[in-house]
């Protein structure tokens, strides 16, 4: 055995069988991630697929050896994909690899995981299998397959998802040529006013301070989760509000959900331009509100951009106290730094303001270093029960203060968790059919506000700039795509439709 290593074929043999025992090990562990067969079936076929043209071109010229190690690649690099993140690459994460670091913990794990990939790929390969009588038939039927999964099963296919990314990036190039054209907005879009489907409770002054609370990735079933009881404090505290019931997130992923729902739009590009619509914070501008957001990543310049072009009055930020992953805050430094600047503000007794935060704690693959959920040892739970009891201790201040007579305090998240591996393995029983789209938190109370569940009945987060604005009965011209929350019968075309750049989406039925 050891002369026959010698032998330079023979290695490259054993390199090609190798190179795909490795693709069908991590071909059975994404069951592990997706808990969905369908997944692990339809890989197969198209694993031996790509090994029969592998097979078939690798002894030949240097430029068809490469293709064949890309067609590899790929089917590999989707299953690693997959296995980490419940999802193949998307041109949603193509399109954030700039904050790879806001990954944390994980950051590691994914770029060895990368060095893997790339380490099986360019291993020199031959060609195992020389019979030809049969290997025409079979390819012939594979192909013949792969037809097939493009009609039914095309989500679960790792080479046709990835084919999918050139066409998403197609259609993505000529939605922004009419989106540069400003008159589509105002033909299409435009609207006189909003509906008032809700009259502002009589208890709220006039013109009543607002608070308003993106928590990063969080799903309502983590708060809902009773027998976990992982976020005993914010279940607690919906008791006492306005909630919302069957509300789903519009997009994916934070610069997407911040703008998106401040301005009730899809997000389109991640450029330094600014935006040039109605949205939330400028309406109140225009009332007599001062307007400020709190910038929980100020040593990350692209995200820093982003909150300067949003149009708010002020950006605040502590740059020597952030401690947390990522060079960011961890959430008692970023509620703190909320209850401070609230404070601030409220010195102004003649000019009420509208306050906004993104708190960072909870972004996926972070844990915690504050508190920690029983033993500590399990992350995903330790940063959302880290992230409750931060929440407590904010909520406890702003009701012994002074800021809740007249301040509006509105919990939501800037969309919902993320379906990798570490959420799935604390939710088994808990199924979605989409990694980024699920049902997410809005609640809203002030002090004496009588509490109530609205049935959004699968209505997204396009909703939330309308539905403020009409629970403080304030009206203006927009280009808002979603509706009153209030209005049970206000529904719009888009309010229902998911979009990240990868995936289009309804949750009619609220399913």
């Amino acid at each position: 055995m050891i002369s026959r290593l010698k032998d330079k074929d023979f290695r490259r043999s054993l390199y090609t069988v190798l190179k795909f025992i490795i693709a069908i090990v991590f071909t059975c562990l994404t069951y592990s991630t997706t808990k969905n067969a369908t997944y692990i079936v339809v890989g197969f076929i198209e694993l031996v697929l790509v090994f029969l043209i592998y097979n078939l071109i690798v002894d030949r010229h240097k430029f068809l050896q490469f293709c064949g190690n890309m067609l590899y690649f790929v089917y590999l690099a989707q299953m690693a994909v997959l296995y980490f993140g419940n999802s193949f690459t998307t041109l949603a994460m193509i399109k954030n690899i700039k904050f790879l670091k806001d990954l944390g913990g994980q950051a590691v794990t994914y770029i060895l995981g990368t060095v893997l990939v790339l380490f099986f790929v360019f291993l020199p390969g031959k060609a195992v299998v020389k019979t030809r009588k049969v290997y025409a038939l079979v390819l012939v039927v594979l192909i013949v397959g792969e037809v097939f999964i493009n009609m039914d099963y095309k989500r679960f296919s790792p080479l046709q998802s990835f084919g999918s990314l050139f066409t998403e990036e197609l259609r993505y190039q000529h939605v922004k040529r009419a989106a540069a054209d400003p008159e589509v907005a105002l033909a299409t879009f435009h609207k006189d006013g909003l509906t008032d489907a809700v009259a502002k409770p009589a208890n709220l002054s006039e013109k009543p301070n607002i608070i308003v609370i993106f928590t990063e990735g969080l799903s309502y079933n983590i708060i809902a989760d009773e027998e976990k009881d992982i976020m005993p404090n914010v279940r607690e505290f919906e008791k006492s509000c306005i909630t919302f019931k069957n509300y789903y997130n519009h997009t994916f992923p934070t610069l997407r959900g911040v703008q998106g729902q401040l301005y009730s739009g899809y997000k389109f590009d991640d450029d330094k331009q600014g935006n040039n619509l109605v949205s939330v914070q400028s309406v109140l501008k225009d009332q007599g509100y001062r307007t400020a957001f709190i910038n929980t990543e100020p040593f990350n310049d692209e995200f820093t951009k982003y909150l300067n072009n949003l149009g708010f009055d002020e950006i605040i930020d502590d740059e020597d106290n952030v401690s947390g992953l990522a060079d960011g805050m961890t959430d008692g430094e970023a509620y703190r730094l909320l209850m401070d600047s609230a404070h601030d503000l409220a010195k102004d007794k003649d000019q009420p303001f509208m306050l906004g935060i993104y708190t960072f704690g909870t972004h996926v693959s972070f844990d915690s270093r504050e508190y920690q959920y029983g033993d500590g040892a399990n992350g995903f739970l330790n940063k959302f029960y880290n992230c409750d009891q931060m929440f407590k201790y904010f909520l406890d201040d702003f009701k012994s203060s002074e800021l809740a007579d007249n301040t509006i305090l509105i919990f939501t998240t800037d969309h919902s968790t993320y379906a990798d591996q570490s959420y799935t393995d604390v939710f088994t029983d808990y199924k979605r059919n989409c990694t980024d789209c699920d049902v997410m938190p809005l609640f809203i109370y002030y002090d004496g506000i009588e509490p109530q569940e609205i049935d959004a009945d699968g209505r997204n987060s396009l909703c939330f700039a309308p539905t403020v604005l009409d629970f403080l009965d304030l009206d203006a011209e927009n280009y808002f795509l979603g509706s009153s929350l209030f209005d049970p019968d206000g529904s719009t075309t888009f309010d229902r439709m998911f979009y990240d750049a990868a995936f289009m989406i309804s949750t009619k039925t609220t399913k």
